[in-house]
């Protein structure tokens, strides 16, 4: 998985409307039509009680016969994100993990081949549906509107006229779509690319695309007195907010969502005073009625809040603090506003009260569809240690989660997604293999716990999406097309800002946006576009010839290890939205964040020196994941979208043959 940027504009997210006055008079008109109504309805309940008893009964049978399923037969799935298969077999082979061993030597093991690209969105999406991406509509995190050349995330789609609504922007069916019209009972838990929750036989908690209550992929905040170099907040995606003291005591707010009252729209406010105890190394903590004492270099228990959007209408989340120091210099850390899973904004489970039902049992939980806040740690806002904290935190409760549903699966399929290696690698790639071998540990005693919990006749599937390599240097696709007459900017422009800005339509026959993405500027579907159907073919060909003759003058390494035309990777309803071509990068090269969002910098290619040092947005042939399973199978060359089709084969349900991938076996 890749954690994006927190959002795409830092001007999107939610809109929260805030109703006007006229909206009492409409409850009073409401509510003395509702006094009649009752009248009425009681009197005609009273005389055909009856009927509506007998009515009753008849759809109790009936729910109970049609609700009845076939099979008994139980799998459980296991998607550990980024489970690499080097890593995995070095460790095995020194007996590190006893689980993952036992799996291989009594069951199966084999490589995974990934999605093109090696995404997390379009691998767990081809998972999901069997699909490649030209049958899904999910090509990469980051796509483009080619009316107006915007980007946006491919996770969902948010709505902002009058109330704001949020959508999936997949197109394909799941297998668990197939399964519920099978009657046979589905439980998934975080998988990507699930919000909102969607309807099934069983249940749902959302996974990656969750964003918090800001309506972004995750923006913390951080309180201080320092003033931070002007280089090391420029990209923040968190919000800086700078405090003074004055007697001991801070007077400042949380910032919530933006609600929109009348014609203007203004971030939410909660009052917050903090009372520093310097010589205790700590310090009081008072919000909402709520007083909250914390320790220097300690996280606090999850803690509710809410915001006044309307009259009645609250939106409520929870949030933890981290209390980083008291002095000299006083800092802060406020996690993202993650939903109340007892009262979220937005469905984050199916049944629509699951979430409050777990949160009973475990207590609250990380919501937010990507937790681990890596941006707070590559803006060394959190050190190494305390987001280690935070990722032990986040697994902790993912654990809980799991051995606690698995205790109620009898039936069906049980699929749950854990992300924990994915950042675990993306921060330490380079600078600490030993931290990174002792998460791979920790998900092996996971996995322990697991088949402890499984009867000899239950299915176990692990799998992971991709593995990992290196991530050295940075490429600007944009100026490479720049320097190489692809690509124009606005006279008198050097570079080019984010969101495709300064770049001239006119004169451009090809740009980049997303993690490996070129899109030409065709006539007739960009709005600006000068490259004509007779031209494309020939152009595609030259810029791939280009591309692969992309030598990094500081390692003399081709930067590309093969270029992809979209009709070779993709075909179905959708592949005219995909990029026209993808590039695969060498491995210790990637795409640039600058690319991503459509920048067109001044350099060619640089050093990677964030914390951010490993990665997987490569050639899909340098990073195949892992698959597992319990069961003495032959597995040749399986493919990630074959993991669908397989389920539904095994449960008898014949829609497996509408998908791409294959049937690997029968569980």
């Amino acid at each position: 998985m890749t954690q994006l940027f927190a959002y795409v504009d830092p001007g999107s997210g939610f809109v929260f409307l805030q109703q006007t006055p006229i909206l009492w008079l409409i409850i009073l008109s409401a509510f003395g039509f509702l006094v009649v109504f009752i009248k009425i309805f009681f009197r005609f309940i009273k005389n055909f009680l009856w009927l509506f008893i007998l009515l009753a009964a008849i759809l109790t049978v009936t729910g109970i016969y049609m609700n009845q399923t076939s099979t008994k037969k139980k799998i459980v799935v296991l998607g550990i994100d980024a489970m690499d298969p080097a890593v995995t077999e070095k460790l095995m082979n020194e007996g590190r993990l006893p689980n993952l061993s036992y799996l291989k030597k009594q069951g199966s093991y084999s490589k995974l081949e990934t999605s093109n690209p090696a995404e997390s969105v379009v691998a767990w999406t081809n998972f999901a549906t069997g699909m490649n991406p030209g049958n899904h509509g999910i090509f990469d995190f980051i796509m483009r509107d080619p009316l107006t050349y915007m980007p946006y995330l491919s996770l969902n789609e948010i709505s902002d006229s009058g109330n704001t609504r949020v959508s999936n922007r997949r197109k394909a069916n799941v297998f668990w779509d197939y399964l519920s019209r099978h009657k046979v009972p589905s439980f998934i838990f975080f998988c990507p690319n699930t919000f909102p929750a969607e309807k099934l036989r069983g249940k749902m908690l959302s996974g990656m695309g969750t964003p918090d209550l800001y309506g972004t992929m995750g923006r913390f905040s951080f309180y201080t007195t320092k003033t931070l170099p002007e280089e090391k907040i420029k990209d923040t995606r968190g919000k800086i907010i700078y405090v003074k003291i004055k007697n001991s005591a801070i007077e400042t707010a949380i910032y919530g969502p933006r609600i929109k009252t009348g014609n203007s729209t203004a971030e939410a406010r909660i009052p917050l005073k903090i009372t520093l105890r310097p010589s205790q190394e700590s310090a009081q903590i008072e919000f909402q009625k709520i007083q909250l004492y914390l320790k220097k270099g300690t996280w606090s228990k999850w803690q509710k809040i809410y915001f006044k959007s309307g009259p009645f209408k609250k939106l409520h989340g929870i949030i933890k603090f981290y209390l980083k120091s008291t002095e000299p210099d006083f800092e802060l850390y406020v996690s993202p506003i993650n939903f109340d899973p007892e009262n979220p904004a937005f469905p984050i489970s199916y049944p629509g009260n699951y979430s409050k039902r777990l949160a009973k049992k475990i207590g609250p939980y990380y919501t937010q569809g990507m937790p681990h806040d890596t941006w707070a740690l590559s803006e060394e806002l959190l050190d190494e240690n305390t987001f280690l904290e935070q990722v032990d935190m986040v697994m902790g409760e993912r654990k809980s989660i799991l051995l606690e549903e698995l205790e109620d699966f009898k039936k069906g399929l049980f699929f749950f997604y854990i992300d924990t290696l994915d950042v675990v690698q993306h921060m330490f790639w380079q600078s600490s293999k030993d931290t990174i071998y002792s998460y791979y540990e920790k998900i092996d005693d996971t996995i322990g716990a697991v088949l402890k919990k499984l009867d000899k006749d239950t299915i176990l599937v692990i799998l992971s999406d991709h593995g990992f390599n290196s991530f050295y240097r940075t490429a600007h696709l944009n100026r490479w097309l720049l320097e190489n007459g692809f690509l124009a900017l606005k006279q008198g422009k050097n570079k080019g800002r984010e969101l495709l800005k300064d770049i001239d339509w006119t004169k451009s026959k090809a740009y980049a946006l997303g993690f490996g993405g070129i899109y030409l500027n065709k006539k007739g579907r960009e709005s600006q576009g000068i490259v004509s159907m007779q031209e494309e073919e020939h152009l595609k060909n030259e810029i791939s010839a280009g591309l692969k003759l992309w030598i990094d003058p500081l390692t003399q390494k081709n930067v590309a290890k093969e270029i992809y035309s979209s009709e070779d990777i993709f075909n179905g309803l959708y592949k005219d939205k995909a990029p026209d071509l993808f590039v695969g990068f060498n491995a210790g090269f990637r795409a640039s964040w600058q690319t991503a969002l459509g920048a067109t910098p001044e350099s060619l290619i640089e050093d990677n020196k964030r914390k951010w040092s490993g990665d997987h947005l490569i050639d899909p042939s340098l990073v195949p994941g892992v698959l597992f399973l319990n069961k003495k199978v032959k597995l040749k060359e399986p493919h990630i979208t074959d993991l669908a089709p397989t389920i539904l084969r095994s449960f008898n349900a014949p829609d497996y043959d509408k998908m791409d991938g294959k049937s690997l076996c029968d569980f």
